[in-house]
């Protein structure tokens, strides 16, 4: 008897820790979601920190936050697709030079349509609610 009551126990334990494995995989997934991908103290594009007291966050119409370099770099991309310049000031922002951007943005738009995704608010939930019961 003493037998089947150890192996209850075992078999409790381990779905205990599978249970805490898996809800700190939630939260580990959120964390690294927003402190890596929507850090507004950092340039979206080359992760550069933000000096928010100074010029260089720029004032253009951008979708995300850019550091100086970047932002110019976005608008001449914008300025391009859009055909308003047809030479670029840098000869290395070549055709090549237009597709990582080009690709940077498709990237960014699906991890936005990720995080409006049912199953990632679902996550938020679930990690919000983990996170009351324990405070």
């Amino acid at each position: 008897m003493g037998e089947i009551i150890e192996f209850g126990k075992r078999a409790q334990d381990l779905k205990t820790l599978r249970d805490d494995g898996i809800r700190q995989r939630k939260i580990d997934a959120l964390k690294k979601f927003f402190q890596c991908t929507r850090c507004f103290l950092r340039c979206a594009k080359c992760g550069t920190q933000l000096d928010m007291g100074t010029e260089e966050v720029t004032r253009i119409a951008a979708p995300y936050p850019f550091c100086r370099n970047c932002s110019e770099e976005y608008q001449e991309y914008k300025e391009r697709v859009a055909g308003d310049q047809q030479q670029t000031k840098c000869y290395w922002h070549n055709d090549s030079w237009m597709k990582v951007w080009q690709s940077w943005l498709e990237h960014q738009k699906r991890l936005d349509e990720y995080r409006q995704s049912k199953e990632f608010l679902q996550l938020l939930q679930e990690v919000e609610a983990l996170l009351g019961s324990t405070h």
